[in-house]
């Protein structure tokens, strides 16, 4: 897995869930983390260095304007907003289509830090359905009723949910995982 990122391949290790899939669920649910994940990890190793948030805002902020370099899942992620905009042609001549993906980007961040996610996410002609901007709140609150069929993280601390029943990916990139480095 490791060497697959270091040749920047998208990889991660799955970590046992206790799924239960509902077969009349005809959506596909994929949420994301945004640092270390879909973007690289510049902005988590500003704030990794003191674990100061202050400072974290004044990077992102003085940033603001210039985009995100991909991170290990930015592709994968891409890839699956070009299937959201067919199924968007597919809904504008069809009006009963249903659409069956749903993509969610479940981020620490807060304001003012957001708004360099949505300058990256508006460069790379990408977005989600869902974006969720915590500000530090524990995430399982969100996974637990958005219950995505998988969750993307770079944070182990991160990969938890109630029951253990949302299927989670581990994606040992950067700064969050100091063995990589």
């Amino acid at each position: 897995m490791r060497s697959a990122l270091d040749n920047n391949y998208p990889a991660g290790l799955v970590l046992p869930s206790l799924i239960e899939d509902d077969e009349d669920d005809m959506e596909l649910r994929v949420a994301f983390d945004f640092d270390g994940v879909i973007a690289d990890d510049e902005s988590e190793t500003v704030y990794k260095r003191n674990h100061d948030v202050l400072e974290f805002h004044a990077h992102e902020t003085e940033r603001v304007a210039i985009p995100h370099r991909p991170g290990p899942l930015a592709d994968l992620f891409r890839k699956l907003h070009v299937m959201q905009r067919y199924e968007a042609v597919l809904a504008r001549s069809d009006p009963a289509y249903k659409r069956i993906l749903s993509i969610a980007i479940i981020t620490a961040r807060s304001a003012p830090s957001h708004e360099r996610v949505v300058t990256t996410l508006k460069n790379w002609g990408v977005s989600a359905n869902e974006t969720f901007f915590l500000g530090g709140m524990d995430k399982a609150r969100v996974l637990s009723i958005l219950k995505p069929h998988i969750f993307f993280d770079d944070q182990l601390s991160h990969l938890k949910s109630e029951g253990g029943t949302i299927p989670m990916v581990h994606v040992p990139f950067g700064v969050a995982n100091p063995a990589q480095v």
